[in-house]
């Protein structure tokens, strides 16, 4: 299942689960009864269609770090940086993928064309950063770090973390 569709599942189901509270304190404590149809609409219109229309404006960029295209990000907020690794082993895409693996999500690989794109967890308060690496031969790594969020300080300031993290992760 694709990103964009556990997140909207996730948001909808947190409605569902507030929703449910509130009518059966409702219906215990007050003695109101809900017609089904009602509570249905309800549901759709505050549990549903603002989470789809929240999703929607950064489906580009979520939809992207699950996709196979094989192109760097073209969004707003890119930063890019050439980094050496030092590798240890025969295969380094393989030794690549396994570092971040260990700090990130991995949410596309191809050891073809040795692309890896991953993510960074998505949280309340923060939607996130994508991350786009590409071996261009065994001792060089093109890396793209992009926010989910572009005009956010913070997601600026994590997304320059990101970069020094990758940096660290590869000089070792």
């Amino acid at each position: 299942m694709k990103f964009t569709t556990k997140l909207l599942i996730f948001w909808a189901s947190v409605f569902l689960i507030f929703l449910s509270g509130i009518v059966f304190v409702m219906t215990v404590f007050w003695g109101m009864h809900f017609n089904f149809w009602h509570l249905l609409v309800a549901f759709i219109i505050n549990g549903v269609i603002p989470p789809a229309i929240i999703t929607s404006f950064f489906y580009n960029r979520l939809e992207y770090m699950e996709s196979e295209v094989d192109s760097p990000p073209q969004f707003k907020g890119v930063k890019t940086r050439v980094l050496s690794f030092k590798s240890r082993t025969s295969c380094p895409f393989d030794e690549m993928m396994q570092k971040i693996d260990r700090q990130y999500i991995i949410s596309y690989s191809d050891r073809k064309n040795k692309i890896l794109k991953f993510r960074t967890d998505t949280r309340m308060l923060s939607w996130g950063i994508g991350g786009y690496l590409k071996m261009l031969d065994n001792e060089t790594v093109e890396a793209y770090v992009y926010p989910v969020f572009k005009n956010s300080k913070r997601e600026e300031l994590t997304t320059n973390q990101v970069l020094r993290v990758i940096h660290s992760i590869f000089s070792y």
